[in-house]
């Protein structure tokens, strides 16, 4: 493995993705085009015929066939395998042509793609396994991968906007003068009829910005495969295993030959009855799932021709779909803004008790539940700051502060959270400890992230001023 596996929330899984995609950019920025170099030598002739428009249609629909690359190389990277321009020689038609039909028509516009792309080249699935497995990896929730797509259509057209500007400030003087005539006779009632190079600068920025985002994006759902598997296989566990037995592996080997040596004094119990007492272990228990949805008997009932459709004429039922298009994409945005600022619902005066929330377990990759904190926090903190271990030390404190914020506070930390979040959090919150909790968390972030130790009396002061007591407030 090149990259440390521990169960992280989805957003420091995003984080992993990106960080994966920029210590081998250039190479997964190479092995990207080469998935893109079919579609450009097939469609080039569009280009001469003067057609444009739809080459940059086809350039964005072969992009998944470039994501495949780019995550073929990401994902023999992080197994400890770094492969050749031979490897990517080898894996382009296996991308170009995998599930051709289901892959470029069916779900070419799924936003999952950047999580369902993995399993279906790297764990090889299809069908109804490949269905079940991509529903259990997405339990977790696939709200992040929404947000993905949403900032991905965002970042595309700012990033192709700000190319575009670049290349216009680097235009030669007869270019800038050819550009002007074109933009005064629009403005002037006429039709806009770009220069080559104005078209050329467009094409060239909607291309760099659809291959750059694309690229972290693809980056970002592999990480987030990666996580999703990870909690709920334990692969971090598996591999520590492995360590360990990589090392005691001769150890090992000579306690098997011993046991082999020595006669197994319960070997009376048959294996098939040994087998049927396994199986009756509450363990092997299967359980099942049952999922009962209310569909309505006349959904399917659109009148595409009725008045409110339009003129009656054949764009009427077009008309109708954008209309139900743009009511569902309201209803769906309520409900998201709902959810997003929910706390101001749970903390509000409305007479009703707010709904049970659970509560978060693990922040920013760190144990914040109870249990996993000892019962003299300040003392422990003290002892490991005199011993050298600085990280710990204030780990401990600003640890147990959070799990302090969670319980007994009743603040509505989340797993995502990051320190300023937090922070925000415990002010609307208007907890007496919030000025105890602004000191730490800005010593906290200091030594984490700028590597700035406080001094003994500070450390000696936050202990010594410990807001935080079991029981309830102070």
């Amino acid at each position: 493995m090149t990259a440390e596996l521990r169960p992280r929330s989805d957003w420091e899984a995003v984080d992993l993705g990106l960080a994966l995609v920029r210590r081998d950019f250039r190479k997964v920025f190479a092995a990207w085009w080469l998935g893109m170099l079919p579609m450009l030598l097939l469609s080039s002739p569009l280009l001469i015929f003067g057609f444009p428009g739809w080459f940059l249609v086809l350039f964005w629909w072969w992009v998944p066939v470039a994501s495949r690359m780019a995550l073929f190389h990401l994902s023999r990277h992080l197994f400890g395998e770094v492969p050749s321009a031979a490897d990517w020689w080898r894996e382009l038609p296996r991308a170009c042509f995998r599930r051709f039909g289901y892959r470029m028509l069916w779900a070419r516009l799924s936003h999952w793609r950047p999580l369902t792309m993995a399993v279906e080249d790297l764990e090889g699935l299809r069908g109804k396994a490949y269905r079940n497995r991509c529903r259990v990896l997405m339990r977790r929730g696939d709200s992040t991968l929404v947000m993905l797509a949403m900032w991905k259509c965002g970042l595309t057209l700012w990033l192709a906007l700000s190319l575009f500007c670049l290349l216009v400030l680097l235009l030669s003087q007869a270019a800038q003068d050819e550009w002007s005539l074109a933009f005064q006779m629009f403005f002037s009632g006429g039709n806009l009829v770009l220069p080559p190079s104005g078209k050329a600068a467009i094409l060239l920025s909607l291309m760099l910005g659809i291959s750059l985002t694309d690229l972290f994006v693809t980056g970002a759902g592999f990480g987030i495969y990666v996580n999703h598997r990870t909690w709920i296989e334990g692969w971090d566990v598996e591999l520590a295993f492995r360590r360990m037995a990589t090392r005691i592996a001769r150890v090992v080997a000579a306690l098997a030959l011993a046991f082999l040596l020595i006669p197994n004094a319960g070997a009376e119990e048959g294996d098939k009855e040994r087998i049927e007492r396994i199986l009756k272990d509450p363990a092997f228990e299967v359980h099942t799932e049952k999922e009962v949805r209310w569909l309505p008997a006349d959904w399917w009932n659109f009148n595409f021709n009725s008045p409110s459709a339009g003129s009656g004429g054949s764009f009427g039922w077009v008309l109708t779909l954008i209309q139900v298009s743009g009511i569902v994409l309201l209803v769906a945005l309520l409900a998201w803004l709902i959810y997003r600022f929910r706390h101001v619902f749970q903390r509000g005066g409305g007479g009703g008790a707010a709904p049970a929330r659970a509560k978060a377990r693990v922040v920013m990759g760190m144990e914040v539940g109870e249990e996993t904190l000892p019962e003299d926090i300040t003392g422990a903190a003290l002892r490991a700051w005199r011993e050298g271990r600085a990280q710990e030390a204030l780990g401990l404190l600003y640890r147990g502060a959070i799990s302090w914020m969670i319980g007994d506070g009743g603040v509505g930390i989340a797993e995502s959270d990051t320190e300023s979040d937090c922070l925000r959090r415990v002010r609307e919150a208007g907890l007496r400890q919030t000025q105890y909790f602004e000191g730490l968390t800005d010593v906290w972030m200091r030594l984490a992230y700028a590597r700035q130790l406080p001094g003994d009396p500070v450390v000696e002061q936050l202990c010594a001023q410990w807001p935080f007591r079991k029981g309830g407030l102070p």
